[in-house]
């Protein structure tokens, strides 16, 4: 009885396959082609509303450094002034002041001049109390609060590349000695702690004085630009060849700007020197390196 159950069950789904199927499958290739012609479509709108126009191009670039020797040297200096009253501590600060001017001045040295980065007060803070804040502990029994007023100056020997290197280097000491003699705080003030000795360290050059520097730089940054495009050129021309192609104009030129030689310098209680991006400046007597370059794009000629 289960065998005849079987096999008639069999045989009426053969018989609805037999019926059903000539009429599912036109409508099963009907869909299929649809979904196929209308795939295609859909992409080329994509393609076309979302990207721009492709164009036959060559995009290289192109670096240059060229060298220049210091033409100025500066030192960082500060006068200040400390009193418990603000006009004690101006008093003193004009002091100072008078007194270190007087001193750079008698040295009567050529093409030396003395800039002002402005004036401040402030309060002092006791190195001792600073020392402490450091290390997360409370600070007691202080002494009282004092007032600050202070300048931040720069002495500026310019010429530098005109004289020898024994000569320059006799000069700029001799100018650092006659400062700090008459009360001038030259170069940044030295660590009061282990924390800002071990910031100095990794900066690797925040105890330096001296920085020289090349006064006008365009004649350098000129020759550099113009190196870096001949370089893009070279190159694109050589990719040409390969390619057999033969190189057009220049569509765009973007300038990747002047590469960093140096790090920057970090200070404790004392301003930083104010750093041109354009200026060419070194901490070490000798030649200043410039480096530059820019991204040129070729149109590839019919």
């Amino acid at each position: 009885m289960i065998i005849c159950c079987r096999r008639r069950n069999r045989r009426a789904r053969a018989s609805m396959t037999r019926i059903f199927l000539p009429r599912l499958l036109p409508l099963v290739v009907l869909a299929t082609a649809s979904v196929c012609l209308a795939r295609p479509r859909f992409v080329r709108a994509q393609v076309g509303a979302g990207a721009a126009p492709q164009q036959d191009a060559i995009t290289v670039s192109g670096t240059a450094q060229v060298k220049a020797k210091p033409t100025e040297v500066e030192i960082g200096a500060l006068v200040s002034g400390e009193a418990e009253l603000t006009n004690d501590a101006m008093v003193k600060y004009r002091d100072a002041k008078k007194r270190a001017m007087s001193a750079i001045e008698g040295l009567k040295i050529k093409d030396l001049t003395i800039e002002s980065h402005g004036v401040s007060v402030n309060q002092a803070m006791d190195p001792n109390a600073a020392n402490m804040m450091m290390q997360g502990r409370v600070a007691a029994n202080l002494p009282k609060a004092k007032i600050q007023a202070s300048e931040s100056m720069k002495i500026v020997l310019k010429g530098i590349d005109k004289v020898s290197t024994e000569q320059l280097m006799d000069t700029v000491m001799k100018v650092i000695d006659t400062g700090r003699d008459a009360g001038l705080q030259i170069g940044p003030p030295t660590p009061s702690n282990y924390y800002q000795y071990q910031m100095a360290m990794q900066n690797g050059q925040g105890m330096n004085i001296a920085v020289f520097k090349v006064g006008d730089a365009g004649e350098q940054r000129n020759e550099a630009y113009k190196q870096a495009m001949a370089d893009a050129k070279k190159k694109a021309k050589r990719l040409a060849d390969l390619g057999d192609l033969k190189l057009g104009r220049i569509i765009s030129v973007h300038d990747g700007g002047q590469m960093p030689t140096q790090q920057n310098q970090v200070y404790y209680g004392y301003p930083q020197p104010q750093q041109d991006a354009e200026e060419l400046s070194s901490t070490m007597l000798g030649d200043i390196s410039l480096k530059v370059s820019v991204t040129v794009q070729y149109e590839i000629a019919k």
